[in-house]
């Protein structure tokens, strides 16, 4: 099955999913908190930072670029400036939007951290119903051009009975995946698949919490004539097959934050079922995504390296270049010591293991930047790497010396230290009289470069040399 599942993430990048639905601004304040108010009991918050993310269906739409696929969203935005934001990170993204101007607030969450609890949000809304025809005129455009639609309702006034039956008649022969919400009665019977959460599903069935989820998803399913699927976070998720319940158990190991964990879960089914997944291959594709987004902090989205390292062996050390520069802003906190080191290792070998472990006894963590397969080629040519970049990473990650590893594209590693900013960079002895495009770099923001000498008759290219000689 592994390579089955390997096979259908591969063909996301040649897919575009058309989302529809309620898209928000998602703002954090971070700051510091060390005091009460004497004006009132509640915490200060003393702000350092803001930042903004894509809320609702955006975060659906940005779960699946991260992806490697194409997206399309129509939604509706107020005139004022946080729509301005919104475009600015929906063409960062480079994703395509189809906005439609309300004299409703655009929909914004604020969201107030301190030592990276969450302590309060101020939501800004208004879910009245009043631009279906304009909707609709955007979704007779945009249909054809997509490989499936997700309905994305957060009960904010884009998702209705009149819009489901219009879209579901227009989009006639694409699949049409709806992540509902029960609070304001929309009809979604008809679309190819509906994932409700648990509780969710008892309020859309009518059903008493102690009725076997079974008859849950039986009932939904002949009620709304379609596939239902139930996230039940940390029991997994379910559905009905052939009349007998299949539940999928959670992958996550550690819950740090769901915010957002829907999101991903309806974009990936979306992208796996439009890549030719059935239920059962989406929904195991869904739930190693689900396993790793909520142990991300706030509204966070998975990579396909990601994924597809997940899917082939959890790798807990392999880190996408965004996750591995929020845990570099942590470790600067605690007054860890970071020591950055980079290389292809392809074809692991006893040379670059001592290499490693005398990087380990410079400091208190070690982030191994990995050259991707495209880097590779860059660099040794068309006839590298031998081993492909999930599996050195997977190699590498055995390793105790080393703590992280991230991928870069580039010939070199200057854009992810510029980016990290790590204590001490190491390098091996060979470069004692080679260029170092990275060392002005880390001397101009205060940082070491360490020199480890190369240990003799180990490297890669005279293994490579020596099988070919064997071979002949």
């Amino acid at each position: 099955m592994k390579e089955r599942l390997i096979q259908i993430i591969n063909n996301f990048k040649r897919k575009r999913i058309l989302v529809i639905g309620d898209i928000m601004l998602d703002k954090y304040i971070y700051g510091d908190v060390s005091r009460i108010s004497p004006e009132a009991p509640v915490q200060i918050v003393r702000a350092r930072k803001e930042s903004y993310k894509l809320g609702g269906s955006g975060n659906v739409v940005n779960n699946i670029t991260s992806l490697g696929a194409k997206a399309t969203i129509i939604g509706e935005v107020g005139k004022d400036k946080e729509k301005d934001i919104l475009i600015r990170l929906l063409r960062e993204k480079k994703i395509k939007s189809r906005l439609i101007s309300t004299k409703k607030p655009t929909i914004t969450k604020i969201r107030v951290v301190g030592r990276s609890q969450q302590l309060i949000r101020i939501d800004y809304e208004d879910d009245k119903n009043n631009n279906v025809k304009e909707i609709i005129k955007k979704v007779k455009r945009e249909t054809r051009s997509c490989d499936a639609i997700i309905i994305s309702d957060y009960a904010k006034g884009s998702i209705s009975t009149a819009l489901m039956k219009k879209v579901l008649v227009i989009a006639k022969g694409k699949s049409i995946i709806v992540d509902p919400k029960p609070s304001h009665n929309v009809d979604y019977s008809g679309a190819t698949l509906i994932t409700p959460n648990e509780k969710e599903s008892y309020i859309m069935s009518g059903l008493d919490k102690g009725e076997k989820i079974f008859e849950v998803i039986k009932k939904l399913e002949q009620k709304m004539k379609t596939k239902i699927l139930v996230t039940r976070g940390k029991d997994g998720m379910a559905f009905i097959k052939k009349n007998e319940l299949i539940e999928v158990p959670t992958i996550a190991e550690e819950v740090y934050d769901v915010t957002g964990a829907g999101d991903t879960v309806i974009a990936v089914l979306a992208l796996s079922i439009a890549s030719g997944a059935n239920l059962e291959e989406a929904t195991v594709i869904a739930n190693h995504c689900a396993g790793i987004v909520v142990t991300k902090f706030g509204t966070a989205t998975v990579s396909a390296r990601e994924l597809l390292s997940a899917i082939e062996k959890e790798n807990r050390k392999l880190k996408s270049q965004e996750e591995i520069i929020e845990i570099r802003k942590e470790l600067k906190k605690q007054g860890k010591k970071v020591v950055f080191t980079n290389g292809c290792f392809d074809i692991l070998h006893t040379g670059h293991v001592r290499l490693l472990e005398k990087t380990r006894a410079l400091g208190d963590v070690v982030i191994l930047g990995l050259n991707s397969d495209s880097s590779v080629r860059k660099i040794k040519g068309p006839t590298r790497p031998i081993i492909k970049e999930s599996e050195r990473a997977e190699i590498l990650s055995a390793l105790e010396c080393i703590d992280y590893i991230v991928f870069f594209d580039e010939r070199t590693p200057v854009n992810i230290i510029k980016k990290l900013k790590p204590d001490i960079h190491v390098k091996g002895g060979d470069y004692t009289n080679k260029p170092m495009p990275e060392r002005k770099v880390i001397e101009g923001y205060g940082g070491k470069v360490v020199l480890i000498p190369l240990f003799k008759d180990f490297s890669t290219t005279s293994v490579i040399e020596k099988i070919k000689n064997e071979k002949a």
